[in-house]
């Protein structure tokens, strides 16, 4: 989970339901799910009270980053708050905003922050469990590069692609969990960048590899693949796709002169816009509510993530 680029949400209880902001169509939808699952349970919760909701910031959607999962999550905790009602459980988040059918990463993040490990979906009617959550060190800076491209898979698009992709084969499958499980977290714990990045890297080549029958190749795009080689010879570890792209990442333990000079040069050699290069950090908490009266609420994701930096598989 990462800081930034973040999700800001402010709401008020009102007449009448209205929805302002950047993505105010996605939070339109949220609502619609949340009230269609409470009339199915409606003697179990009470019905959402009409509020105003508005965007604040929020990146855009469907670029690698998360934001439809933790823009669904925020407002229903939002409204749910505004109606008097406890913070739902991981069970209701789920239920609720309709997320958490194939990972449980975004909703896990949104509650806690960190790095996150999920243990897969067992079951239908339960979110993927938490199986590991261990603080990100913070002096560990995280580039994040959204270069120009179509948006990621999603919707039914996304849903035919998984079901065209092959099933991963036992010895890769098992390669990637003891790349997880003996690579990544040992090396967060003892806050070994060399030895993380090496297993993000080669995580990342055999996720790829999986993705490539229907993304066309290892990444998105052959500019996609480009950077992720000059990130290397920056100095760089890491460095890899979320989920469909395009956002890239990478990471690195430099001064503030040296990190200046990498977004410099990657603006400069790929004609990047300015604002396509960033560096962020992690985010260890999970999503934070402030209640400045008892009509205004205010959820910031950019401690949760709703920024996630993940690759399904």
């Amino acid at each position: 989970m990462i800081e930034a680029p973040g999700i800001e949400l402010v709401a008020e209880s009102a007449p009448n339901w209205s929805f302002a902001g950047p993505l105010a169509d996605r939070i339109q939808s949220t609502l619609h799910h949340i009230q269609e699952r409470q009339s199915r349970n409606r003697q179990d919760r009470p019905d959402v009270t009409p509020a105003r909701i508005q965007v604040v910031t929020a990146p855009p959607d469907h670029v690698g980053l998360g934001v439809g999962t933790q823009l669904s999550l925020a407002v229903v905790r939002i409204v749910l708050r505004l109606a008097g009602l406890a913070d739902p459980s991981l069970e209701s988040l789920a239920e609720l905003s309709g997320r958490g059918r194939r990972s449980g990463i975004g909703l896990h993040g949104f509650l806690h922050g960190g790095l996150i490990v999920d243990g897969g979906r067992r079951e239908e009617d339960h979110p993927p469990p938490l199986v590991a959550h261990v603080p990100f060190p913070e002096d560990w800076s995280i580039l994040i590069v959204q270069p120009p491209g179509p948006r990621g898979r999603h919707g039914p698009d996304e849903l035919q692609a998984f079901s065209d992709l092959p099933p991963l084969p036992d010895r890769v499958t098992e390669r990637l969990c003891r790349l997880v499980l003996l690579g990544i977290l040992p090396a967060v714990v003892e806050r070994d960048l060399a030895v993380f990045g090496a297993a993000v890297n080669e995580l990342q080549l055999r996720v790829g590899a999986a993705f490539a029958p229907v993304q066309g190749s290892v990444y998105a795009s052959p500019q996609s693949a480009a950077i992720i080689a000059d990130l290397g010879r920056l100095g760089l570890f890491g460095a890899g796709q979320s989920s469909w792209g395009p956002t890239l990442y990478a990471f690195g333990s430099m001064a503030e002169p040296e990190r200046d000079l990498v977004v410099s040069r990657l603006r400069e050699r790929f004609g990047l816009h300015p604002a396509a290069v960033t560096w962020t950090r992690a985010a260890n908490q999970g999503a934070v509510l402030n209640c400045s009266g008892e009509r205004d609420v205010d959820v910031d994701c950019s401690g949760g993530k709703d920024n996630g930096v993940t690759h399904a598989f």
